[in-house]
């Protein structure tokens, strides 16, 4: 668009609102653009509908700066203001998509169904494909169509996850109607996609199958659910229902549920692309056409911790009721928040609290051990793991991941008889898993023992692995341990490469450049592992390497270690 046809544009679409365009107040909307430009950039978007929307108020006329602010209001769950936008918006432009979506969202709130499918069948390209079908299927079954509402999934196009949203919709859609075994049948055709299902789907298809007698399968489903979800209260809940020989309950039950099912559906899908806010929008409709729906909350609150938003994080998760399935999911979510805020002793006593109110819970004694860990109170790690585990294997569900963690924890606060022989537990239940195989490798070559056994176990995790920096350097630092310094100065080149900002990677290059001669390029990688913020003991070290060089480092480490220990070392005094 022309200068001249924008200024055209702005000037009648001011008048048609009734506030004239001011040639005073440009520096105010300058302001209020730019900090909202700024607070869109960072992730904020409260603070982005915030100044958007008054930088709005000084040019009403403005359409992309309108799509840019019903984007912003509605990421940030302001839905009454989105919605009066739209409405203004929709007028100029009947087939802008994000106010398209947010009025057929107020109608079906609203249960006026007929106008949400008039809306969608007037600007049909203001609607993402599979969102228009899965929408319109729940407004016919509303008005009575479940034929055509079942025509209309069956008839879905598109990648394998189409039709996976299809088909399960269209068990959603059988199950609100009573049809347990059309729903069976459609759960039948998504596993071709998806055979293993977690989260809602998973509870849905057991109700599927609970209602056509199949209560073995139902339960085997959801226990191998709840298995790789290492705590799920939900399923868990649903787990108890069926144990009793009662039906979990139906997800969905009227046609709104279901459009907020598509919603809350495509957001989790879009939680792991690029663009949040598309997932946050998604979110905030599903709330808004359900607010018992705290998956969806949950959901809000987890894309604010990825963008880092970690104060408004830890408000999303609040919002989530005390008796919700969902609870302790979201305390555990804003423990992690917390933790990011450097609240990292709140964040342990918040998890330890949990876990006395709700001691058979196997995710929170996780979520505690991999606080504390992390903050390196290995022994206190190592005890939360053990509950962890401990609640695993009384349910039968003993996990790889527990027993390498706790394995870990051990190793760190010096317990490495019982650190083994969790590293062989852990590859015994996931045989060839690279992570195990690399840290027990790598424990051995440290500790000087069963150096072949080691070496066959990095190269193992390298080739499953090949990528991973961490892992690629354990094999390097393993042939520097067994002195092949040009095979070592081969691989951690390539390890730096892949993680050129970790200290002890440069560290370990530095070292092996020492041992080959190339002591200018050592003290250079040195210097850049110091810049990198190593730990206190890696920091001194380094700093008497670039001072005195590495060969008199080793001989002074050789002369402590074979010095006879002291009497009053001995006996601690």
């Amino acid at each position: 668009m022309t200068m001249i046809a924008r200024a055209a544009s702005l000037a009648l679409l001011a008048a048609a609102f009734g506030e004239p365009l001011a040639a005073t107040g440009q520096e105010s909307f300058a302001g209020a653009y730019l900090a909202g430009a700024q607070a869109a950039k960072r992730g904020d978007v409260d603070a982005a509908a915030s100044y958007l929307s008054r930088a709005l108020d000084r040019s009403p006329g403005d359409l992309a700066l309108g799509e840019q602010t019903l984007l912003y209001l509605t990421a940030a769950g302001r839905l009454e203001q989105a919605e009066a936008l739209a409405e203004r918006m929709i007028v100029f432009d009947p087939t802008q998509r994000l106010a398209s979506l947010v009025l057929v969202t107020s109608e079906m709130r609203k249960e006026d169904y007929e106008a949400a499918a008039r809306r969608m069948e007037t600007a049909p390209a203001a609607f993402h494909p599979l969102l228009r079908d899965l929408l319109s299927a729940w407004v016919k079954a509303a008005g009575g169509d479940a034929q055509g509402a079942s025509a209309t999934l069956d008839s879905v196009e598109g990648p394998p996850v189409f039709r996976v949203f299809a088909a399960y919709h269209l068990a959603l859609l059988s199950l609100s109607s009573g049809d347990a075994t059309a729903a069976a049948e459609a759960f039948g055709r998504l596993s071709e996609d998806m055979p293993r299902l977690g989260g809602r789907m998973a509870r849905a298809e057991a109700a599927a199958l609970f209602g056509v007698g199949n209560t073995d399968e139902a339960r085997k489903n959801l226990e191998a659910a709840a298995d790789r979800a290492l705590g799920d209260a939900a399923i868990e809940a649903d787990l108890a229902l069926i144990e009793k020989g009662e039906a979990p309950p139906l997800l969905v039950k009227t046609a709104s549920e279901g459009a907020a099912e598509a919603f809350y559906g495509l957001a989790a899908a879009l939680g792991q692309e690029p663009d949040d806010r598309l997932s946050l929008v998604y979110a905030r409709l599903a709330s808004w056409l359900r607010p018992d729906l705290d998956e969806a909350k949950l959901l809000v609150a987890e894309v604010m911790e990825g963008t880092e938003q970690f104060e408004a994080a830890v408000r999303a998760y609040e919002t989530i009721p005390p008796d919700s399935p969902y609870a302790r999911a979201a305390e555990i979510g804003r423990a992690e928040a917390l933790f990011r805020l450097d609240r990292a002793d709140e964040a342990a006593e918040a998890l330890k609290a949990l876990t006395r109110r709700a001691p058979e819970a196997l995710d929170a004694h996780v979520a505690l051990g991999d606080i504390l860990r992390r903050t390196e109170r290995f022994r206190e790690a190592a005890a939360a793991y053990d509950a962890a585990t401990t609640l695993a294997e009384a349910a039968g569900r003993a996990n790889w991941a527990l027993y390498y963690q706790r394995a870990i924890s051990y190793e760190r606060s010096q317990q490495w008889e019982k650190a083994e022989a969790d590293f062989f537990k852990a590859l015994e239940l996931e045989p060839d898993q690279p992570l195990v195989l690399n840290y027990l490798g790598y424990s051995w070559l440290e500790r000087r023992e069963r150096l072949d056994e080691a070496m066959d176990m990095i190269r193992k995790a390298v080739a499953a692995r090949p990528e991973d920096g961490y892992i690629v350097d354990s094999l390097g630092w393993g042939f520097f341990l067994l002195e092949d310094y040009p095979a070592a100065v081969r691989e951690l080149q390539r390890a730096v490469e892949l993680r050129p900002v970790d200290p002890v990677i440069n560290d370990h290059f530095g070292d092996a450049l020492w041992m080959v001669g190339r002591k200018r390029e050592a003290e250079f990688q040195w210097r850049r592992a110091l810049s990198f913020d190593p730990e206190d003991k890696d920091r001194e070290r380094i700093r008497r390497k670039l001072d005195v060089g590495l060969d008199v480092v080793r001989a002074e480490e050789a002369a402590a270690k074979a010095a006879p220990e002291s009497p009053r070392a001995a006996d601690g005094g």
